[in-house]
């Protein structure tokens, strides 16, 4: 995935929601409308829209309305987009946006949330997490409408883990990052992890700082402003929220919850922790190939 220049082709899964224009929103800000296309992609529930073995034609025409609204926000905003109404059961919602987002080539998906209810936690079937799950690229998950516009700066706090995970995390920060005078605060949570017999692994102060001087200078390379911070107090999603609160980031970037290696666990839980714990947008890192 080549996101030096921004994200260029944006899924944007629309459900209707309070949260759908947030959603819109963030896709104009993170996405380049110049050059950037947007598929929106709203799954027409068969359960729903189907009673008593007659199609809901109501039904059927609020969907139509509804991606046709929503094209037209994004068209409005200078955004190439169009549209496409899914069908599918409740239990393949998330698998048919995944299905959409590898048929379009998405370099990243945009997802509105309603917090607490879609993210119980990571063994809770919610679609948000089925999502992450579908697709390989970048999720990002929108609460709240995002502080900024797509020609301000913005304030991007990237959480890092260290290992594979560092460079993935990079890439979605650089993306996040396009608008001029924008900057990244990277943090480092140091923490002793406890695994299976009692087993403890403790970064050494080396390590630390050799991922944190990595992940910097990939930004200053791409010609970000970037700072690094560590800290070792506290559960790591609390301490990136409190950071992120505290330097009025306008976005988290984390590392992607689909992996298998220590960093990535660490990071996986976080992700899920900071949608209880933060209004901020989270952008889900890409999904590192084996």
């Amino acid at each position: 995935m080549n996101t030096t220049k921004g994200f260029k082709r944006i899924l944007l899964a629309t459900d209707g929601s309070e949260h759908a224009q947030a959603a819109v929103e963030a896709t104009i800000t993170l996405g380049s409308p110049l050059s950037a296309e947007v598929l929106v992609v709203h799954v027409w529930n068969l359960e729903v829209y189907q009673r008593d073995g007659q199609w809901d034609v109501e039904g059927r025409d609020e969907a139509a309305r509804l991606v046709i609204k929503t094209v037209a926000s994004l068209r409005k905003g200078g955004m190439a987009a169009e549209a496409r109404i899914c069908q599918a059961n409740s239990d393949q919602v998330a698998a048919t946006i995944g299905l959409a987002a590898r048929d379009f080539k998405a370099d990243l998906v945009v997802l509105g949330s309603r917090g607490l209810s879609d993210w119980q936690s990571i063994f809770k079937h919610s679609v948000s997490h089925q999502v992450l799950s579908a697709v390989d690229c970048p999720v990002l998950v929108v609460r709240e409408r995002l502080a900024v516009n797509m020609s301000e700066p913005r304030r991007v706090l990237l959480a890092i883990a260290g290992g594979s995970d560092v460079a993935p995390c990079v890439r979605a920060a650089v993306a996040a990052a396009q608008a001029p005078h924008s900057e990244v605060m990277v943090v480092h949570v140091a923490q002793t992890i406890f695994g299976a017999q009692g087993f403890a692994y403790v970064e050494s102060s080396e390590e630390i700082q050799a991922t944190m001087a990595s992940a910097i200078e990939i930004l200053k390379d791409s010609g970000i402003k970037a700072q690094g911070v560590v800290t070792h107090t506290g559960p790591v999603a609390q301490s990136v929220a409190e950071i992120a609160r505290s330097w009025k980031a306008d976005i988290i970037v984390v590392g992607s919850s689909r992996m298998g290696d220590l960093g990535s666990l660490l990071l996986g839980s976080v992700s899920h922790s900071l949608l209880h714990g933060t209004p901020r947008p989270v952008l889900v890192a890409e999904r590192m190939k084996n």
